[in-house]
């Protein structure tokens, strides 16, 4: 069963783990790597991958080694479908690398380098710097070009490969078939000269332009292209050439000397692509290969996400709606082997949680002893820049969503000093440091965010400008002795938000009108519903004096 993040549950022994396996490896430096196709947005899920690698190498420096972390963006994988809304015709670009495919958008260079960046410009935020590797020209240079070299002259080994790895489920029948679809298998391709294409044929009839002949004496490939037909016998030196997928992954591992990579549970699976990797990685490249960190997928909504259908939450989206922070601490909290099902609608109270484990780890909350280890031990992995040796008091998320709807009515200054005059109470300190300011204006706007896109219309919060007349018909007599007093008790003075709250019920006992109906009419009065936020707090933060006048308007 996935993990829904709102609850408490935490199994970081995974961190240690993984770490040991690692360290096992006793290389001069560790090198972790991650990294992704871009056929369209990229989804949140590929941060579980490099938050991993990011908390692996931040663990590996702490205790003294060299460590980097490392990201390969696959442009030069070619098109195979493009995913809904996408304005660019398929028929047009099918086959051809996304390096190669202009950007629909026409502010990077190509198709791939748009979806890429768009990803990429988050790094920061999540706390997250990885060297940037693009496929595209990794394959211009003379060190992946020998790598290729390589595979092509090991050829036989890696058909005996694929045969014992693809094929060991299939029946006798299947077997047959696809041991003698490879006895002229080459396990590379080659983008046609003339057209461009990688392959022909889009999402399940797709022809890879594979190499049919090299000869390793003159460095001579031939090749044929399944789209236009182009037949050829060129030098690999004058060809642009790609491995094929499962032998890619290990060329490249071995370039760079990659000591670990984490990777999602579809290619993880025994027997699947990585495995694959790995007895290339020994048999063709002659190394063990990095460490295989297995993780589950990170969901939304319960849904898994894929780029192609459509079902995609980006990290520009969670950045909307909630600190990065937060999402790295669902990350690292939750047992590789478990899925992660975000639940957008939860935020608030995500948020105010993970406020409460920072509190814990600079002492201000109550914890037990296990609570406050765990804290000490996962709260700076959580956060994107080094922690504060003291506490940054922050605004309550939850506060923050009623708040942030009433600045058309109060004023953005006024919302800002009310942010600031709880938080004094709430922290009880008489002043707040810039960064608590920061923090002010940051949750505003993912708060109003959230509630636009994803609160229901119990969290939405509107004041008409004035009571509706429709309103003002449903008041009784009794309502507005009700009311009067109200009014008396708002401008009496200075209150605080339970000594509001006490108020309505005085008010509703003296004049002998239940406290439901009375209530109810509050909420009509202020926001034309029969309910909404805690009535104390909301009249403080809409000002006693404000209410005080919309009441006495309807008297």
């Amino acid at each position: 069963m996935p993990e829904s993040v709102q609850e408490e549950e935490f199994s970081i022994h995974w961190i240690e783990d993984v770490l040991q396996r690692v360290l096992e490896r006793d290389v001069d430096e560790y090198l972790l790597s991650a990294g992704k196709s871009p056929s369209g947005s990229i989804h949140v899920g590929i941060l579980r991958e490099l938050i991993i690698s990011d908390v692996i190498k931040r663990r590996l420096l702490d205790l003294g080694k060299k460590a980097r972390t490392m990201f390969v963006i696959d442009d030069y994988d070619p098109v195979r479908s493009f995913p809904p809304g996408t304005s660019l015709s398929l028929d047009e670009w099918v086959g051809i690398p996304y390096s190669d495919v202009p950007d629909e958008f026409g502010c990077c260079e190509s198709y791939g380098a748009h979806y890429a960046n768009e990803l990429i410009e988050t790094f920061p935020k999540f706390g997250i710097d990885p060297e940037i590797v693009w496929t595209s020209k990794l394959y211009r240079t003379d060190a992946m070009i020998e790598e290729v070299r390589t595979c092509l002259r090991e050829t036989e080994t890696i058909r005996e490969i694929m045969i014992e790895y693809v094929a060991r489920d299939f029946s006798p029948e299947q077997r047959a078939q696809y041991v003698d679809s490879m006895k002229n298998w080459y396990p590379a391709s080659v983008v046609c000269p003339e057209c461009g294409r990688l392959q022909a044929g889009a999402k399940g009839s797709i022809m890879p332009n594979r190499i049919t002949a090299y000869d390793p004496d003159t460095d001579a490939a031939s090749f044929k292209c399944h789209y236009c037909g182009l037949e050829d016998t060129r030098p690999l030196s004058q060809l642009r050439v790609k491995l094929t997928w499962r032998i890619d992954w290990p060329a490249k591992w071995h370039l760079f000397r990659v000591t670990c990579e984490p990777a999602g549970k579809d290619h993880s699976v025994k027997g699947g692509s990585y495995d694959t990797g790995l007895e290339v990685s020994r048999r063709v490249f002659g190394w063990e290969g990095p460490v295989k960190v297995p993780y589950e997928w990170v969901q939304i909504g319960g849904r898994d996400m894929t780029t192609s259908e459509g079902i995609v939450f980006t990290p520009r989206s969670w950045l909307r709606i909630a600190p990065a922070s937060l999402y790295r601490f669902l990350m690292l909290k939750t047992d590789l082997q478990r899925t992660i099902n975000i639940q957008p609608d939860r935020i608030p109270d995500l948020v105010d949680q993970y406020d409460r484990f920072e509190r814990t780890y600079y002492a201000l909350e109550d914890a037990d002893s296990d609570r406050e280890r765990l804290a000490r031990l996962l709260y700076p992995l959580c956060e994107a820049q080094p922690v504060r040796e003291e506490y940054v008091p922050k605004l309550s998320f939850k506060f923050a969503v009623v708040i942030s709807q009433l600045e058309e009515l109060l004023g953005h200054d006024v919302v800002v000093q009310r942010c600031v005059e709880a938080m004094k109470r709430q922290f009880g300190v008489e002043s707040l440091p810039d960064e608590s300011m920061s923090n002010i204006e940051q949750r505003l706007k993912m708060a109003l965010n959230w509630v636009r896109e994803y609160g229901t219309k119990r969290d939405r919060v509107e004041v008409p400008p004035e009571v509706p007349a429709a309103t003002r018909q449903t008041l009784t007599d009794k309502d507005k002795e009700f009311l009067s007093v109200m009014v008396e008790a708002l401008r009496r003075g200075p209150a605080s938000d339970e000594d509001i709250q006490a108020a309505v019920f005085e008010a509703a006992r003296s004049v002998g009108l239940k406290e439901k109906r009375a209530f109810v009419v509050m909420y009509r009065l202020l926001i034309s519903r029969k309910s909404g936020p805690r009535l104390g707090p909301f009249i403080n933060l809409l000002g006693r004096e404000w209410v005080a006048d919309r009441i006495a308007s309807v008297l």
